[in-house]
């Protein structure tokens, strides 16, 4: 589902579907749900295309961002990528991330601070 919406506006952006761009949502589609880092895309990326730089990723993801297929946050210094782009909490432990969906808590959250809520990173011990 998430790869068809990813083409679909890739496309009707004008957005080339280059095979490296390609590739990159069909890694998103199959790991994305993992909150995989960059690092981590870049090396499944490379299997195939060795190649890509770090900047071509990095310009592509942000494109995604843009279109507001994703979202970014940072963990341990890694940059993550986050398609479940409705507020939602991540709970994060051992490196795992699991996404956590309590509307009451985002409400919570949205009336303390008076901003709307994305995402919230929540590390448990």
């Amino acid at each position: 589902m998430w790869k068809k919406n990813a083409l679909k506006k890739l496309k009707e952006k004008g957005y080339k579907l280059t095979p490296q761009r390609l590739k990159l949502v069909e890694i998103l589609d199959r790991i994305g749900s993992e909150h995989p880092s960059l690092k981590e895309i870049l090396d499944e990326i490379r299997e195939e295309f060795p190649t890509v730089s770090f900047s071509t990723l990095y310009s592509n993801v942000l494109t995604l961002k843009e279109l507001g297929l994703l979202e970014l946050f940072s963990l341990d210094g890694e940059t993550r990528v986050e398609l479940n782009t409705e507020p939602h909490i991540n709970l994060i432990s051992g490196g795992k991330v699991i996404d956590f969906n309590d509307s009451e808590i985002i409400e919570r959250i949205r009336e303390k601070t008076g901003r709307r809520v994305k995402l919230v990173n929540v590390i448990l011990d």
